[in-house]
């Protein structure tokens, strides 16, 4: 009896050498060097987050005067200038890589024949190939004659609702209104979010702009129903953007 007792005991007893094969089992060898993998990309990630990418601003000073921004998100703030289209390149790719995710901005434009004008969008740009509502963004030009900039400076409100106030397509530049002021505007249509195989396909240039006042955007001082004057269309010859630092770092 006693030794039957002992070969049953025998039976239940694990080799230490069995043990040893059951602990380098495949199974659990792929747990642990999925659990290192999961810890690196926290380590990378984390690392990441502590060293976002630095955003180049240019050094210049602003072409406006700070009453233009008084009623807006970025009155009080600093304002630097993301986007210089004469170096950074007047692709509206280029536009969107230095402007996207920067908050409202301030946009401004110089024509070939020396004409100022500028636009606010208090949304910003994050390519979504969409369209927004607003009554807070609005156009304005300088007048030729006038010598004061703040007494220079005609604001251009919104008019006709808030509907459609800004598009924001990933192939073309800043659009405010379906006709208001197109700055390289996109060579293909735009069918909402999809933009078909190639995004490079049809992307605007910032040279070329448009405009039609009087749906959208109040019509000039003068009641001539483009932000250019007597002409619809301009070609440009700088595009400047200007955005707060302080906002666009809380994206």
């Amino acid at each position: 009896m006693r030794n039957k007792k002992i070969e049953l005991l025998q039976l239940h007893i694990v080799p230490i050498s069995r043990m040893t094969s059951m602990v380098s089992c495949p199974s659990l060898s792929r747990w642990t060097t999925t659990t290192h993998c999961l810890f690196d990309w926290v380590k990378s990630r984390s690392a990441k987050q502590q060293n976002p990418p630095q955003v180049n601003y240019h050094d210049i000073d602003l072409p406006f005067p700070p009453h233009v921004v008084a009623k807006t998100h970025l009155k009080g703030r600093e304002l630097r200038c993301c986007y210089r289209a004469s170096v950074d390149g007047f692709s509206a790719s280029d536009f969107h890589r230095q402007c996207d995710f920067k908050g409202p901005c301030v946009v401004i434009g110089y024509t070939e024949k020396g004409f100022r004008f500028g636009a606010f969008n208090p949304e910003g740009y994050r390519s979504t190939d969409d369209y927004y509502d607003s009554f807070d963004a609005f156009l304005f030009y300088w007048k030729e004659d006038a010598g004061d900039d703040r007494q220079a400076m005609v604001v251009l409100p919104k008019i006709g609702g808030s509907g459609a106030a800004l598009f924001d397509y990933a192939r073309g530049g800043p659009q405010f209104g379906a006709d208001g002021l197109l700055i390289g505007p996109p060579l293909a249509p735009v069918m909402g979010g999809f933009t078909g195989p190639d995004t490079n396909s049809g992307v605007g240039d910032l040279r070329w702009a448009k405009s039609r006042l009087g749906l959208s955007y109040a019509r000039r001082e003068d009641g001539k129903r483009s932000i250019f004057g007597d002409e619809p269309r301009a070609t440009l010859v700088e595009v400047q953007v200007f955005c707060s630092p302080q906002i666009a770092s809380l994206y």
